[in-house]
C-alpha cells in the first residue's frame, strides 16, 4: 500500500470519526429534548419530529449545524479524492 493511500485514509478515519461522534451527541440531544418536553422515556414520533424541525431551524443549533455540514461536506471532498488518487 502506497504511503499517498495511508495518509488518505488516516485523514478519513480522524474527520469520520468526528462527524459520528457530532452525530451521536446531535441524536442524543434531540432525543433528551423530546423527552424532557413530553415527560415520557420514550417519546413518540410527533415529538421527536418537532425537535428534528426545531433543530434544523433554530438559532439554538447553528453551531452543531454548521461543524455537522462542514463534516459531511469533508467527508464527500475526501471520498473523492480517495477515488481519484485510486484510479
Amino acid at each position: 500500500m502506497s504511503a499517498e493511500r495511508i495518509v488518505m485514509l488516516a485523514i478519513g478515519a480522524v474527520i469520520f470519526t468526528a462527524w459520528a461522534a457530532l452525530m451521536f451527541r446531535m441524536l442524543f440531544l434531540l432525543r433528551k429534548r423530546a423527552e424532557e418536553e413530553s415527560g415520557k422515556p420514550f417519546p413518540g414520533p410527533g415529538e421527536t419530529m418537532n425537535h428534528w424541525g426545531r433543530f434544523f431551524r433554530g438559532e439554538r443549533d447553528r453551531k452543531l449545524r454548521q461543524w455537522l455540514t462542514g463534516l459531511t461536506m469533508a467527508l464527500f471532498v475526501w471520498m473523492i479524492g480517495l477515488a481519484l488518487l485510486t484510479a
